[in-house]
């Protein structure tokens, strides 16, 4: 029986391999090493045309093999000697030199064996080796289990990548956070340190983001029974939920760079979670197969929310279907609002209709207080269903607006999103669970579906978020010249026909949607 060999993992990235030979296996032998890093040194008397864009690249580097000497060797980190060199001479340079090294079919003077190799785009790889006792048995032996690998391992590998590097990311600005609050208590100073700039306070916008409205009061909502009142905005106040109910939480801007703010800030701040845990918020690429990131991270167990832009939905409507279908929850604050050509923010709900074939529970909301009770509805539908769910908020449309808002303290947050995930769920039942039990914690009550005006309506209008509170604030001028009413869609998906049918007094003769984007209206259509 042959002795069993040490497997390792060689890196060779910076360092040098030396190739002697001509021919295929000498090619093969320099390709190894490029593919793991390592700048080549060939000894041949041609070089093998499959190397020549590296040798014009300046990775491979070719010599006559008549100009090597002895005390080249202890130069390289690795050496292989292909079949017609002159292997025992070059084996026992490298052995005197301490270098590791391979001779093609030649155990006795090979330091190591090369194996037969996968390598995935991933950078899974996976080797077998008999020990040279059956070499194709080991090579059919790797074809049989790489045909056996998952079809999405590699992708699923790639998500936990980057999952690791959000982690590490995560970790070095916690670090630096911990570390700037230890010299400002040890200087008696909060916001004079050298590291101001980079640690926004309480109630000040981040360093790279234009003053705007104040960031909420965490200290006393992570210590009041109640719910407390502050001044805050439409964005803040999804935001403070999503940080709230969260451990990781990633932004997805596309091209506005102010979204997600308070989230980062808090994160700059190394603000606890109603869990007491810390939460790291991330800016991420906007790309097609955004939230990626997201999926790792929900793969390791970790609470996750993430605060986009609806024009941002498109990219990331694949990954949510994928996730649906695993029954994975995640949040997605989604502000319905882009850039116009003009780089001018405006109103715009259209990516958020790219999200509705996901399968994903989408509920809207029209202005701060919503925004913080739809949010905290969201985050319970989704540990109760196991579901995505996107929550769009109005976005551009009252971005500027700060009003008073009753805030959930932490405790009840959890409290609540705890009561309603007591109980598995399919999403319909979760939403009006989730509704029915924020009642009672808030005294608010929210409907999938929302009526309001003339009892006897023959004219009702539906509409969703925005364009819905608009429709509201002008009803009761529109009813005093015609029986109207307004049809505000709490829940567009999943979507209820008898729901709808209930919703409606049985006066009504007209329907009118008004249409929240200039292309195919899913509201419409429903």
């Amino acid at each position: 029986m042959p002795t069993p060999s040490l497997i390792v993992g060689l890196r060779l990235g910076g360092k040098k391999a030396a190739v002697f030979g001509d021919g295929p296996i000498a090619a093969s032998r320099a390709v190894f090493a490029l593919d793991a890093g390592a700048d080549v040194v060939l000894y041949t008397a041609n070089v093998p045309e499959s190397l020549a864009k590296w040798t014009d690249s300046g990775r491979v580097t070719a010599v006559p093999v008549a100009k090597y000497e002895s005390s080249d060797i202890s130069q390289f980190s690795v050496v292989f000697v292909a079949a017609g060199a002159n292997g025992a001479e070059i084996a026992r340079d490298a052995h005197v030199a301490g270098v590791p090294v391979n001779v093609a079919g030649d155990g006795e003077l090979s330091d190591f064996t090369l194996m037969p190799t996968y390598r995935g785009a991933s950078g899974l790889q996976i080797a077998v080796t008999t020990n040279g006792v059956a070499p194709r048995a080991a090579s059919r032996l790797l074809r049989e289990i790489v045909d056996k690998l998952p079809s999405d391992l590699e992708p699923q590998l790639v998500q936990v990548e980057q999952l690791a590097q959000v982690a590490r990311t995560a970790e070095l600005e916690r670090a630096k956070v911990l570390a700037s609050m230890e010299v400002s208590q040890s200087d008696n100073e909060v916001s004079q340190s050298a590291t101001a700039a980079d640690t926004p306070t309480l109630g000040s916008a981040p360093s790279s983001v234009a003053e705007g409205p104040e960031y909420l009061d965490l200290a006393t909502l992570r210590t009041s029974a109640t719910q407390v009142t502050q001044d805050t905005d439409v964005a803040t106040a999804s935001a403070y939920v999503a940080h709230a109910l969260s451990d990781l939480c990633f932004v997805y801007a596309a091209r506005e760079q102010t979204l997600g703010a308070a989230a980062l800030a808090w994160t700059r701040r190394a603000e606890k979670n109603a869990y007491g845990e810390w939460v790291s918020a991330l800016r991420m690429e906007t790309r097609l197969g955004a939230g990626h990131a997201a999926w790792g991270a929900l793969a390791s167990g970790s609470r996750v929310a993430a605060i986009a832009s609806s024009e941002s939905l498109p990219y990331m409507a694949p990954v949510l279907a994928q996730l649906a279908a695993r029954r994975q929850p995640i949040v997605v604050h989604a502000a319905a609002q882009s850039l116009d050509d003009a780089s001018c923010v405006r109103s715009d709900v259209a990516g958020v209709f790219a999200s509705l074939h996901s399968r994903a529970v989408v509920l809207a909301s029209a202005s701060a207080q919503e925004a913080h009770d739809v949010a905290a509805v969201a985050h319970a539908v989704a540990a109760a269903a196991q579901v995505p769910v996107v929550h769009v908020t109005s976005g551009a449309f009252d971005a500027d607006d700060t009003n008073s808002v009753h805030v959930l303290s932490h405790s009840q947050l959890a409290a609540f999103v705890a009561d309603v995930a007591a109980t598995q769920l399919e999403p319909a039942e979760a939403v009006q669970r989730a509704l029915r039990l924020f009642h009672a914690v808030s005294g608010r009550t929210y409907r999938m579906l929302e009526y309001s005006g003339s009892s006897d309506a023959e004219t009702v209008f539906v509409a969703l978020g925005a364009a819905a509170a608009s429709a509201q604030a002008a009803l009761p001028s529109i009813m005093q010249e015609s029986r109207t009413g307004v049809l505000n869609v709490r829940a567009l998906r999943p979507w209820d026909h008898a729901e709808l049918v209930r919703s409606l007094p049985a006066s009504v003769r007209r329907v009118v949607v008004l249409s929240a984007t200039n292309g195919a209206d899913a509201l419409l259509a429903d």
